[in-house]
């Protein structure tokens, strides 16, 4: 159950990070659209100049109207664009990125470094009850800076020339900005869910980065890795092809979820959209859901005396040294195949074990540099 107290109390650790969300949120809304507007303009202006090179007429050029470049019949609608490219998607979710992991640092991170979490723990709730309301309180600062955000969006477009591109699109609109609102909640649940693992807020900004990246950079080296091996492109592609796209990365991934969205094929095709609509968005719902869960259940079993710590639970210790000298390690190699213009087994193999030695050395280090002890 929720408590006002404890909102009260998270309130002032991150009402400023809430309100410049807020704030920030209708500027990233709307500030892109009304750039893509001048965009626009530009294209259509383009066009008309050279008409030849576009597929027009040179007797119709001047008889069209902005309406027919955005015709989906018509092959111009491919150089401009709809609704789709509109609707300003990457700056929002950088937005939502950097701020998830700021307020999330803040409710927990700081509060480590603070010692405030000391006294949180003294307050007559549980630590289940303490979690929930920190995720109340981000989860709301990204619901709000998208609904006024995009209200100010929607409102700019239809008082603007361009306001027919609503025209059939309103309700997909909607849902790809309800869309991009799990999105900025699946980052801010991730990032909180961090700060189960860290002990304070350097170590959560870190450990919040590398889950981001962690499903699709291990992708990538182990790609990576079998083609420096091979030297065949097609060693492993299909496989990890199919991992990219599919729906476990998505479920387990924000940004493997990002990697699948194509506004413009959703716009256009009612078949794209169904794919969507059953599978881009129950995976951001899952998610969080599985993301909340996991930091519930890590952060009520986080040892408090490990406070300050880059690393909360010492029993996971080996598994965290074992990823880290294997990612880098993998890494190196790839990076020594690059000395050749083509791929060579026997450099990767030497990279990769120069790399796990260093990487071994050097994860050995800062574990016990942060007071960490290897597990035996």
């Amino acid at each position: 159950m929720l408590s006002k107290v404890l909102l009260k109390k998270d309130w002032k650790q991150v009402s400023l990070l809430w309100m410049l969300l807020v704030f920030l949120g209708v500027v990233a809304f709307t500030v892109p659209a009304w750039t893509q507007f001048e965009q626009f303009d530009e294209q259509i202006k383009d066009a008309r100049a050279n008409s030849v090179d576009y597929g027009i007429p040179f007797e119709e050029r001047d008889r069209l109207t902005v309406e027919s470049f955005f015709d989906h019949d018509s092959s111009l609608a491919f150089y401009l664009g709809d609704i789709g490219d509109v609707i300003p998607v990457g700056p929002v979710v950088f937005l939502f990125v950097v701020f998830s992991a700021l307020i999330a640092t803040s409710l927990i991170g700081a509060e480590r470094n603070s010692q405030m979490s000391d006294f949180s723990m003294s307050l007559p709730f549980t630590r289940t009850q303490l979690y929930i309301s920190k995720w109340v309180l981000g989860a709301s600062g990204i619901i709000m800076s998208t609904l006024l955000g995009s209200i100010a969006m929607f409102a700019l477009v239809a008082t603007s020339r361009y306001s027919f591109l609503l025209e059939g699109t309103v309700f997909k609109s909607i849902v790809i900005v309800l869309y991009i609102a799990l999105i900025g909640i699946s980052l801010f649940s991730l990032a909180l869910w961090m700060g189960s693992f860290g002990g304070e807020s350097i170590s959560q900004s870190v450990w919040s980065f590398v889950a981001l990246i962690f499903p699709l950079g291990i992708l990538a080296l182990i790609q990576g890795s079998a083609y420096s091996l091979t030297g065949r492109g097609d060693a492993l592609g299909w496989l990890i092809d199919s991992a990219y796209e599919s729906v476990f990365i998505q479920a387990i991934s924000p940004l493997g979820n990002l990697m699948n969205l194509s506004l413009y094929e959703y716009i256009r095709s009612d078949q794209y959209w169904q794919e969507f609509v059953t599978i881009s968005i129950p995976s951001s719902i899952v998610f969080i859901a599985l993301s909340f869960w996991l930091g519930a259940w890590m952060y009520n079993r986080a040892p408090q005396e490990n406070n300050g710590r880059f690393f909360m639970f010492n029993n996971w210790l080996w598994l965290v040294h074992i990823i880290i000298v294997g990612c880098i390690a993998m890494f190196t190699g790839i990076v020594f195949t690059t000395f050749t213009y083509q791929a060579n087994s026997m450099l990767y193999i030497v990279g990769f074990v120069i790399g796990a030695f260093l990487a071994h050395l050097l994860a050995k280090r800062l574990l016990y540099r942060f007071n960490l002890r290897l597990k035996s």
